[in-house]
């Protein structure tokens, strides 16, 4: 659901009361940062969470009133508010952050547009550009058993791997859209596994990689606008903007052609 303020406004009237419309397009007329957007269009759409902390010892709401907004909430795909009315986890949030860069109104983003400049993407490599699994089915018997729950530490595992499906023209989409890298983090025991990921990218992305290889255990060092990885470790839970959470154990991002389909309405 790739919502924009404009349609919310268009589409959603029926689950907003007058306030939340008029709130809602002073949010749309004004321009300011990331940051100050999301709060402001959270404050337009899910003010009932400031309400519960305002008063905390009791639920402001009545019973009427906590129906309308959980309904609004559920349009939306956002978590109702509990018997308290309280709204217990970050999903209202996380829908906003998606409201907002999808309406592509922020300061941060008009000014790299001003530039003719592009936001920036991160993208791991083990199991997201890599077929990690690849690799170790070529590794011997032996290998497996001497390095048991440390396979990453196999000498050479990493010059092995065959590209994920989709990756290599996924990472090229990318490129032409994107101001785009490649941000892994390699095995602190194995040495070889810093050169094999340099290998790799010189092997499948000899242009569209060239010089663009970051490796780090602190991701969330980099600053950028998107960060795609099949984690949250190494710093990427706690990446400053949006984590794409690539694979089986990521939300609606399993595989490459989930991911381009959303890149492509911020592009």
């Amino acid at each position: 659901m790739h919502l924009t303020i404009g349609k919310i406004l268009k589409e959603y009237k029926e689950y907003l009361t007058d306030y939340e419309i008029e709130q809602l397009r002073k949010v749309q007329r004004e321009k300011t940062d990331f940051a100050a957007q999301v709060k402001q269009l959270q404050l337009a759409l899910f003010a009932e969470e400031w309400d519960f902390m305002m008063d905390s010892a009791r639920n402001p709401m009545s019973q009427e009133a906590t129906n309308r907004v959980n309904r609004k909430r559920k349009a939306f795909g956002v978590n109702p508010v509990d018997a308290s009315g309280f709204g217990a986890d970050s999903s209202s949030k996380l829908f906003c952050e998606e409201v907002v860069r999808h309406t592509k109104n922020y300061n941060e983003l008009l000014e790299l547009k001003k530039r003719n400049a592009k936001q920036t993407v991160f993208v791991d490599m083990d199991s997201v550009l890599v077929d990690f699994q690849s690799g170790i089915d070529k590794i011997s018997e032996e290998d497996k058993l001497k390095y048991d729950k440390k396979l990453d530490e196999v000498p050479g595992i990493f010059s092995l791997m065959d590209p994920y499906d989709g990756a290599i023209e996924g990472y090229k989409w990318l490129c032409a859209n994107f101001d785009t890298y490649i941000l892994s983090t390699a095995p602190w025991e194995n040495p070889s596994a810093w050169s094999d990921k340099l290998l790799w990218v010189k092997k499948y992305l000899p242009k569209a990689a060239h010089k663009r290889l970051i490796l780090s255990h602190n991701k969330h060092l980099a600053k950028g606008d998107f960060l795609i990885d099949d984690r949250t470790a190494n710093g990427a839970g706690a990446f400053v903007g949006k984590h794409i959470h690539f694979g089986p154990e990521g939300k609606d991002f399993a595989d490459w052609k989930a991911v381009i389909s959303y890149m492509k309405n911020l592009a």
